[in-house]
């Protein structure tokens, strides 16, 4: 391969030669890179190593005082204080607080701590009743007038109370003298049980009343017994003049003013009756007067 053009080829492919170091030279001691390191990744684990202990060295100072290694002391290292002249953190009574505890707190522990964190940041009693207060929603009316609420809520608590006496009263108006009557034997007799003894004997007084007043359907005495039924209000009945008879035996009303407003056929059936009876009263005496 000749000619012009192979020798191209041949000098973009052809390796350059390296330079050569000068002898003595140390990279370290160089015034532009003092202290800079270059570590090269693909040099291998060697070189790497190389580094860790060049570092290493640099930190320890093993090199030598002569050495230049890159690295200042600012303060020597002192050692730990004893246990006994450890500083101690008192609260103002001088007692030593208790080391922080995580977790679940009991009630006297969150108290204690509550009312430290509050000590602390220096809130009293009156402060927080006064922040409470100016927190405090203010009602106002069309006006603009400020609304008491607690007056506005006794003010309700006494118009309820007054509705609720009001509606007691109305049920009580609504009330019949009968349920009236009632109720008020329901208590006389809460109070003669109450002063009762447990047992009841044959000499009982209400206890023969109670079962005297009973129906039975098989009692014998009952058709010629006369038991007054004083329950409840009676139905008014008619009092004036007799009135006139009927077929089915029926009284006026109460409101009857006497005035017969038929059409007289009662009349006629009472009359044909009596008319039958009669004759055959006369027919019965004329087949026995021979006789």
């Amino acid at each position: 391969m000749s000619g012009p053009k192979a020798d191209a080829i041949l000098s973009r492919v052809a390796p350059k030669k390296k330079k050569k170091r000068k002898a003595g030279a140390d990279p370290s001691s160089s015034t532009s890179w003092t202290g800079a390191i270059i570590q090269d990744d693909d040099a291998g684990w060697g070189n790497a190593f190389a580094i860790k202990e060049d570092e290493d060295r640099r930190v320890t100072g093993a090199g030598g005082a002569g050495e230049d290694s890159g690295w200042t002391t600012v303060r020597e290292r002192t050692p730990p204080a004893p246990e006994d002249e450890q500083p101690m953190v008192v609260d103002e009574k001088g007692v030593e607080p208790e080391p922080f505890k995580g977790g679940l707190l009991t009630s006297k522990q969150l108290r204690e701590r509550m009312a430290a964190a509050n000590k602390g940041s220096g809130i009293d009693e009156r402060t927080r009743e006064e922040i409470e207060a100016a927190q405090e929603t203010v009602y106002r009316d069309v006006s603009g007038r400020k609304i008491d609420t607690n007056a506005e809520k006794a003010e309700a608590a006494r118009r309820k109370r007054e509705k609720e006496e009001r509606d007691a009263k109305k049920m009580e108006w609504g009330k019949g003298l009968v349920q009236r009557e009632e109720e008020e034997e329901q208590k006389k007799e809460l109070e003669r049980q109450r002063t009762r003894d447990v047992a009841r004997y044959a000499d009982d007084v209400d206890l023969n009343k109670e079962l005297k007043a009973q129906e039975r359907w098989n009692d014998p005495a009952a058709a010629f017994l006369t038991k007054i039924r004083s329950k409840g209000p009676r139905k008014p009945e008619y009092t004036g003049p007799p009135p006139p008879p009927n077929r089915f035996g029926l009284k006026p009303g109460y409101r009857w003013d006497g005035v017969d407003r038929g059409n007289g056929f009662e009349k006629k059936l009472f009359q044909r009756q009596n008319e039958r009876k009669r004759r055959g009263q006369e027919s019965y005496e004329w087949s026995v007067d021979d006789m």
